[in-house]
C-alpha cells in the first residue's frame, strides 16, 4: 500500500473513532455528580486519543500486510474490530445521553470483550502488531471495574 493510502486510511479511521464523541455530548456535570470512585476527567481524551491512534496504526497495518496473511484469519480480526467498534460506539448515547449506568457498564464489558477476542485473534497475524492493542485491553479492564463501581455506588 503507498503511503499517501496509508494516511488517508488512518485519518479516515482516526476520524471514525472519534466520530461518537463528536455525535454525543460528553455530559461531564452528569459524570462529575456520580458517586463512587471516578478518575479524573481530562484522563479520558488523553486515554482515547493514543488508544484511537493505536487502532488506527492497527488497521493500516492489517490492511498493508492483507495478502501475506491467511484470508480467515484477516476477516476474522477485522470482523472482531467491526464489532468493537459497533459496540464501543453506543457508549456516550447510553452513558451521556440517557444517562443509564448500567447500559453504559453492559457496553463498557462487551467492548473490553471484543477488543480482548480481537487481540487474541491478532495474534495469528502478527505478535508485533498485536501489542498496539495492548493499552486498548488494560483501559478495558480499568474502564470495566470503574464502570461497575459506578453503576453499583449511584
Amino acid at each position: 500500500m503507498k503511503w499517501i493510502k496509508k494516511i488517508i486510511l488512518f485519518a479516515l479511521v482516526l476520524f471514525l473513532y472519534f466520530l461518537p464523541s463528536l455525535i454525543f455530548k460528553t455530559d461531564l456535570e452528569f459524570y462529575n455528580s456520580l458517586k463512587g470512585p471516578k478518575l479524573p476527567s481530562i484522563v479520558f481524551p488523553i486515554v482515547w486519543t493514543v488508544i484511537y491512534i493505536l487502532l488506527s496504526l492497527f488497521v493500516v497495518y492489517l490492511f498493508d500486510h492483507r495478502k501475506e496473511v491467511n484470508r480467515k484469519d484477516f476477516a476474522r480480526v477485522l470482523i472482531f474490530l467491526v464489532v468493537n467498534y459497533l459496540i464501543s460506539f453506543t457508549f456516550p448515547y447510553f452513558f451521556f445521553a440517557k444517562q443509564s449506568l448500567f447500559l453504559g457498564y453492559i457496553v463498557t464489558l462487551l467492548s473490553f470483550l471484543t477488543i480482548t477476542l480481537t487481540t487474541i485473534e491478532s495474534l495469528l497475524l502478527s505478535k508485533k502488531i498485536s501489542l498496539l492493542l495492548l493499552p486498548y485491553v488494560l483501559w478495558g479492564i480499568v474502564a470495566s471495574i470503574f464502570s461497575i463501581l459506578l453503576y453499583l455506588n449511584n
